[in-house]
């Protein structure tokens, strides 16, 4: 029976091959440094899965930036340069430690974990690329590198093996055309677009897009597969735009919602991956999440649309305070699995 330590035990000991040396276990998973940041894999919580069986919400967070307090043109600089160009993780302030981290999260159960897995092991290495690429640049803000020593070896100098992915391989495979092929938009938009929560949707070349219920209004969901990353190349690009406010003198208040938004959302409600960052642009709450070429296989593209099902229905809940509404999951769970079927996908 999976127990969500499965997926800690996979990361640890198989995919990313921890160190014991540069490793700490804690109590719900372990913090390693595979160079000068802390990351901390963990269980944080648990929730029934779509089909009622038992998943458990799987956190990774890596230390980025030392914050004394988060003051205004911090926080500006933080949503113009970390917050619209996420990939698999955004920026979560954490006051009690005084820092500001990387973090992806997941719901994982017996029936996804074994892509999620992978899924996640990619967001770890990503984190660990990002935190060393972009954590001495914010010093003109007041915020300083995170950099921390293990509590018993002190800093890490020679950097683990995983550092190296993303330019031995993410990177590489970003230079070779988006894998999302354009028929899959299609199959997704036909599959899915004539069933609740799905207001409509509807594909055309590398991408589709897709409106799902927002209070009076609706929130609009793109996916393109012809808009590179500045640092993974090609890739799929993920944005869902959720209208909350145009008044002027907002916009530290909403950047700081958006913020927040990118904390594990846990509970029984569905809320999609969390992969990517919110972010507020122009009146609008907007997430984002890229996904590179590496992570292409056939089906997860119709994962992802079910994700922004959720994610459009718990920010419906959040921002527009609607409640009630149908599980995304439930909906669609056998449709998607009959065009599995029917394709030979896995």
């Amino acid at each position: 029976m999976y127990t969500g330590r499965d997926t800690i035990e996979w990361l640890y000991g198989k995919q990313l091959q921890v160190d014991d040396e540069w490793s700490v276990i804690t109590e719900n998973g372990f913090t390693w440094w595979a160079g000068d940041h802390a990351q901390t894999v963990e269980v944080v919580g648990e929730a029934d899965g779509p089909s009622d069986e038992r998943g458990y919400y799987i956190s990774i967070r890596t230390e980025l930036l030392k914050v004394r307090s988060l003051d205004p043109d911090a926080l500006k600089a933080v949503s113009l340069t970390l917050m619209p160009f996420a990939s698999l993780a955004g920026p979560v302030f954490d006051p009690r430690r005084g820092t500001l981290d990387l973090c992806s999260w997941a719901l994982v159960y017996e029936g996804i974990s074994p892509w999620m897995n992978v899924l996640l092991s990619v967001a770890a290495a990503i984190q660990i690329y990002e935190a060393r690429r972009l954590g001495g640049n914010f010093s003109a803000f007041g915020m300083e590198n995170a950099v921390s020593a293990h509590p018993q070896n002190g800093v890490r100098r020679e950097h683990d093996e995983i550092a190296g992915l993303v330019p031995s391989l993410i990177q590489p495979t970003g230079k070779e055309p988006s894998r999302w092929p354009d028929d899959e938009f299609q199959k997704a938009a036909d599959l899915l677009g004539q069933n609740p929560p799905v207001l409509m949707a509807s594909a055309g070349g590398p991408g589709l897009s897709a409106e799902f219920p927002f209070g009076t209004f609706s929130s609009l969901c793109r996916m393109a597969a012809d808009q590179p990353h500045p640092f993974y190349g090609n890739g799929l690009l993920v944005t869902h735009f959720f209208p909350v406010s145009g008044k002027k003198g907002e916009e530290e208040k909403w950047i700081r919602k958006a913020l927040s938004l990118n904390e594990p959302q846990l509970g029984s409600d569905p809320a999609g991956y969390g992969f990517g960052s919110y972010v507020y642009r122009d009146g609008m709450i907007v997430y984002a999440a890229f996904f590179p070429n590496i992570l292409y296989s056939p089906g997860f593209l119709l994962n992802l649309f079910l994700s922004c099902g959720a994610r459009g229905m718990a920010m419906n809940r959040e921002l527009a305070g609607v409640k009630g509404e149908v599980d995304p999951f439930s909906i669609s769970r056998s449709a998607v699995e009959r065009l599995l079927g029917e394709t030979g996908e896995n």
